[in-house]
Formats: structure tokens, sequence, C-alpha cells
């Protein structure tokens, strides 16, 4: 049985510079043992889409797409992703309370981001790279607010069986298309933060939304293994400062930060766990002699590769990169100390993305034995 291997980027707003670190380690290890990149199933969610979108759109290789994206990363601004004047923000954002017809959807405006995407993604080659072989499926996921429902992007090769495309889950489906820009900015709009998208009439926002099984597109397009980029420590809870302000308080900006991290952060890393429990029941059950196959339990190794540090108190300590205009407004709602998960979120900074990337980088290697028995395992029926 051929490995089908499927490369899993979550989502996180500027977190996703950790995976561009990471990916950066996997281009090294492949590179120096001598292993073809063995991706034939990209999906991303969030920020995971705009670093999937690269790799799927670069004509060359693996390795050259890793190169533009660490470019493009260690060169980012925020005001390339969103506007945060004051003029913007109170017109985009707070239209509704100045009179005007817009209602308030979001606090920012992602206009730029649109414009750094389509100018570093050439959506065109995404399927003359899936014809020739560079990898079989691409997989956006986007959540519809309309339906309540996540909703995957598809787009395949034409050697892909098209009955692969017609699976629907609770509250999760799948759509065959071919990829635009309007996809990305769909499943990386961040809730109350970034603006919802329309797409085919319907409102899309973050794909990390109503997204409790990430992995499980994958598997429905036939990967039987998984290799998944959170972007969260999966370290035990981070305890209170005792500098912070208010500390036994929830103000919205608290409440803000639990929300946003639950609701963004908390399905990969749980998805992989489950995925490898559903193994070790798998093995037990070939050691016991039962029989197994008749409980159609398959096999399917993931390793996950998350962060060793702290990213929301990396992104607390570097606050003061976050535009003028918009640490005011946080402040407004409660602490920035508070705030360090969403801080995260949007600290779309050059310097704050390095430092992402060089941990990410290190992490990586630092499981390079892991990362490479994974690589080496094979996939039996």
């Amino acid at each position: 049985m051929s490995n089908n291997t499927a490369l899993v980027l979550s989502g996180g707003g500027a977190r996703g510079a950790y995976q561009v670190g990471v990916l950066q380690g996997l281009s090294e290890i492949l590179k120096k043992e001598k292993i073809k990149p063995p991706f034939r199933i990209l999906s991303g969610t969030s920020a995971g889409a705009i670093n999937t979108a690269k790799l799927a759109s670069t004509t060359e290789d693996f390795h050259s797409a890793v190169n533009d994206l660490i470019k493009i990363w260690t060169n980012i601004k925020t005001d390339q992703v969103f506007k945060a004047d004051i003029l913007s923000m109170n017109t985009f954002g707070l239209g509704s309370f100045l009179g005007t017809q817009k209602k308030f959807n979001s606090l920012l405006d992602t206009a730029p981001l649109k414009n750094l995407i389509e100018k570093n993604c050439d959506f065109s080659l995404i399927q003359p790279n899936l014809e020739k072989g560079l990898f079989d499926s691409v997989i956006i996921t986007a959540n519809n607010y309309s339906r309540n429902s996540a909703v995957s992007f598809i787009q395949t090769a034409s050697r892909v069986n098209e009955t692969m495309l017609k699976w629907k889950e609770v509250r999760r489906r799948a759509v065959h298309t071919q990829m635009k820009s309007d996809h990305i900015l769909a499943s990386s709009a961040i809730p109350m933060l970034f603006p919802p998208i329309q797409l085919n009439g319907e409102p899309y926002g973050d794909g990390c939304v109503r997204n409790s099984t990430p992995c499980s597109p994958s598997i429905r397009m036939g990967a039987n293994k998984l290799l998944v980029i959170g972007v969260r420590s999966t370290n035990s809870d981070t305890p209170l400062r005792e500098d912070s302000k208010e500390i036994h308080e929830a103000s919205m900006v608290r409440i803000l930060n639990t929300l946003l991290n639950a609701v963004m952060l908390d399905s990969v890393e749980q998805d992989v766990q489950r995925i490898q429990r559903l193994n070790e029941l798998h093995d037990e059950a070939i050691a016991s002699n039962s029989n197994f196959k008749a409980t159609k339990l398959k096999r399917i190794p993931a390793i996950c590769i998350s962060p060793s540090q702290d990213i929301g108190e990396i992104a607390r300590l570097k606050a003061h990169h976050v535009p003028r205009i918009l640490r005011m407004t946080i402040n407004a709602f409660g602490d920035l100390n508070e705030a360090s998960e969403l801080l995260s979120y949007l600290l779309f900074d050059a310097d704050f993305c390095k430092s992402l990337i060089t941990m990410g980088h290190s992490d990586c290697l630092r499981q390079k034995n892991e990362i490479l028995n994974f690589l080496n395992e094979e996939v039996h029926d």
C-alpha cells in the first residue's frame, strides 16, 4: 500500500510563522537524508491556509516554496495584512455606531491581505502542479456562517476518484472547487477581528470554527499518514501572572482571549491525540490476536509538531510592536497583559515572526529522529 502522507497546517493568525519554521526544518531534514518530499495532500486552515496556498502554487519544488515562505514572513508588516489607522478602524469596524449603513461584523479591514496573497500565490498554477504529480489534493477549510458548518474546499488532480469528493459529515462537507484568494481569505478570517468573506453568495469565516476534527478531510481524501503542525504549546495551563491587573477579574479582553484560544487553537492537537489513541487500540488488538479487522479499525501514523514555548507570552513581551491605535482599543476593554493570545494573532511583525520561525525550526530539528521514523514507517492494509 502506498504512503499517502498529508501535511496538515492549523490556524492562528500571525502564529502561522511558527509553521514556516517547522517547514524550514523539514526541508533541511529531507535534503540531508535525500528523501523526496512525501506530501500527497496539502491541507490548511486559517493562517495555515495561507501557507498551504503558497506551497500549492509554487512551480519548482517544496524546498523553493519553503524558502519563499521564509522571505514573506520574515519581512511581513502589519499594513500588509490589515489597516490599523484610526480612520480605517472607525469606518470599517464601528460604522454602525457612526450612523452608516454598514453593520458591525469585524474590527479590522483586511483588504491588504488579499493583495499580499495574490502577489505571492499564482492560483492558476495549482491545477498544473496537481496534474504534474507534485501532489494529489489541496484542501482549504472555512466556516459557513449561514449554515453553521465547516466546508472543506478541495482541488484535486484529474486522476483522483471523484467519489472521494462526495463525503459529508455532521456540520461538515466537501466542495470541489478551483482555489482562489477568496478561499484563503475566508479560511483566515478570524471571527470578530477580520471580516467574513462571501463565497458563492454566503458568508464564510475562519476554518478553525466548528472544526473539531481538522485531520478528517485529509483522511477522507485518502491520507494514511498525517504530519500535523500545530501552533499551540502542549504544555499545561498557563499560570496566572502576578503582575497583571485585576487578576481575579474577568475583563472583556480576558474573556475574548479565552474564547479565541478555545475556538481557534484547541482542535488539531486533540484530533491527533485521538488518532494516536486509536492507533494504540489497533496495535493492542493485533497483539491480543483479536478479530480487529471486523472493527474496520485502521492504523494511521500521525505526528504533531507543536511550539515548545508559549507563543502568547512571546507576543505579550512584544506588545509594543502592535499598532498604537490597536493597543489603545484593547486597553479600553482590559489590559494588554491579559491579551496575550489576541496579540499573538495580530502581531504581523517581522521581529515577532522571526522569533516564531526560529522556534519552529529548532522544535522540528529536535524531533528529527521521531520525524524520520514517521517518514520511514510503512503503511499496511
